[in-house]
């Protein structure tokens, strides 16, 4: 019966076995060849689309006041009437420029302290615990007690970001570190390297791939901690331009802003994983 059973397998065409093989894969195959042949410009634009249509309806037929969600029309309008005053290449240019000092720093710090925690036991054993409960303290718990320490000028919005980017570098740089393969350090011990020649030829060459993820990580959280204290205390930026619409009530404002932080996180993450993939061309991916 089993040699009958083979020799009708062994008759079927090739794409006949591989079908049967798929059975009910089949149909759950076909939703993924299709989003593979669309543009990808058509997928990333389907949902986005989507928003807008039904944010359209929405005002048009006034399923919301008008007071309460403004139109696209109006939203438009407002962009165009900031653009041209110079208000968003103000503000967003301000909060950009402490996006730039608050990663410079707090990737810095969060490299050198991933790569002690993941290298160094002793490190990791006396400093190791003590991050991790401050990890566990939200960055915006903090911004009150800040507040009356250092402010509501930019060092308070610095060490916001700083610690915002250290956390998630910090702890992926050192994952990546203590997940290289031992073969390549035994390797490194039977050729003796020097401590440096180690961390310069085969520790952070290894952890790349963590430490690259690790940047990109900080460099959003940075962005998310900047507008977050800016809606807190500032007066300036785009997250105090977003605060300041919404308590003079032009919603239209807001959502320009919604949109503006929307965007800029997206064009930050875009530029940031592009470099991480040029930097990383060699990794093989599965």
């Amino acid at each position: 019966m089993s040699g009958g059973a083979g020799s009708a397998v062994s008759s079927l065409p090739p794409s006949s076995v591989v079908s049967g093989l798929a059975g009910g894969r089949g149909e759950r195959g076909a939703a993924p060849r299709l989003a593979r042949g669309l543009p990808v410009a058509f997928q990333y634009a389907v949902f986005p689309l989507s928003v807008l249509l039904l944010w359209w309806l929405a005002s048009g037929l006034e399923w919301v006041p008008p007071n309460i969600l403004p139109g696209p029309g109006a939203v438009a309008a407002s962009f165009v009437e900031l653009l041209a005053g110079g208000e968003i290449a103000e503000h967003l240019g301000i909060s950009l420029w402490r996006v730039a000092q608050g990663a410079a720093l707090g990737l810095t710090i969060g490299l050198l302290l991933g790569v002690a925690l993941g290298a160094s036991p002793a490190f990791e054993s006396w400093i190791g615990p003590s991050f991790r409960i401050l990890v566990q303290v939200p960055s915006i718990a903090l911004i009150p007690l800040l507040m009356m320490v250092l402010g509501i000028d930019d060092r308070l919005k610095l060490f916001i970001m700083a610690k915002a980017c250290v956390v998630p570098l910090a702890l992926v740089t050192a994952d990546g570190i203590r997940n290289i393969p031992g073969a390549y350090l035994e390797v490194a011990r039977a050729m003796k390297l020097s401590r440096w020649t180690l961390y310069r030829r085969v520790i952070l060459p290894g952890a790349l791939p963590a430490i690259a993820t690790g940047v990109r990580q900080g460099v959003a959280h940075v962005w998310v901690a900047l507008v977050a204290v800016e809606v807190m205390a500032s007066a300036e930026g785009i997250g105090y331009l977003m605060t300041w619409s919404r308590q003079i009530f032009q919603l239209d404002v807001v959502l320009v802003c919604v949109a503006l932080i929307g965007l800029t996180g997206f064009m930050l993450d875009h530029v940031f994983r592009r470099a991480e993939n040029r930097l990383l061309k060699w990794r093989v991916r599965p």
